[in-house]
């Protein structure tokens, strides 16, 4: 029995054959990925385990993923029950290759040094103590450094002139003596801001600071003030930050 030709096969076929020729990977854009918004969505709600799989998944299937990048690398550091610092500082450096002007650049390129920390600490025998020890008494003498100015700002104390620690004591004594007296500007006092129907930590980190990375730094302000980071009440007042 003669066969009748059917241009619909033909057709069909050669949707097949694009399909199979099309180049392998994900067109979408970050943004429009669903996974994102899920992700985004979990961080507002403080499931950061569920946020940190979608924000991964993002980074699987879309090249060009650089917000994602930063979000998986910034909870791999900082989730008790996912912690991977060597994980996160492969997101970070995707990020910076991705968006190395980005504003949040240079605080992404802290968080790999605190991260290598983080890899220096686990190795056997603690080779780096004296290392390690320095970097960290540096980084409380500089926290304590703003906790004063900010407690001084409160008070409305001006902030004592600071002597270089390099100059002997009398000489900078005779510096001080002779040199005409200098106007210390007071410090303004830390930014404030008045929680809205609907805020969170992540969305007023994102509004205030541009990223998510100040979650920590706002819940560690306010401490006296919130029970957890899901406890914010509208009307209530945060103290902020400053940026780093």
């Amino acid at each position: 029995m003669k066969k009748i030709f059917d241009p619909w096969s033909l057709i069909a076929c050669w949707f097949l054959l694009q399909s199979a020729c099309a180049p392998v990977g994900s067109i979408i854009e970050e943004l429009d990925d669903p996974a994102f918004e899920r992700g985004r969505s979990y961080l507002k709600v403080g499931r950061e385990t569920d946020a940190l799989d979608e924000f991964l998944s993002v980074t699987r299937r879309v090249t060009q993923a650089p917000k994602s990048h930063l979000e998986a690398g910034r909870l791999l550091l900082t989730l008790s029950d996912r912690k991977d610092p060597v994980a996160a500082i492969y997101h970070f450096r995707r990020f910076l290759l991705l968006q190395p002007n980005a504003r949040e650049s240079p605080m992404v390129e802290q968080l790999i040094v605190t991260a290598e920390r983080e890899i220096i600490r686990k190795l056997p025998g603690e080779p780096y103590d004296n290392y390690l020890e320095s970097i960290d008494l540096k980084d409380e003498n500089e926290r304590l450094r703003r906790e004063i100015a900010d407690l001084q700002a409160r008070l409305g104390s001006p902030l004592a002139p600071v002597v270089p620690s390099a100059l002997p004591l009398q000489s900078a004594t005779v510096n001080t003596i002779s040199q005409p007296s200098q106007v210390i500007e007071e410090p303004k006092p830390p930014q404030a801001y008045v929680v809205k129907k609907g805020d969170s930590l992540y969305a007023i980190s994102e509004k205030v600071y541009g990223n998510s990375s100040y979650v920590n730094a706002i819940y560690s302000a306010n401490r006296d003030t919130l029970k957890s980071k899901n406890s914010l009440k509208v009307g209530q007042t945060l103290r902020l930050p400053p940026a780093r």
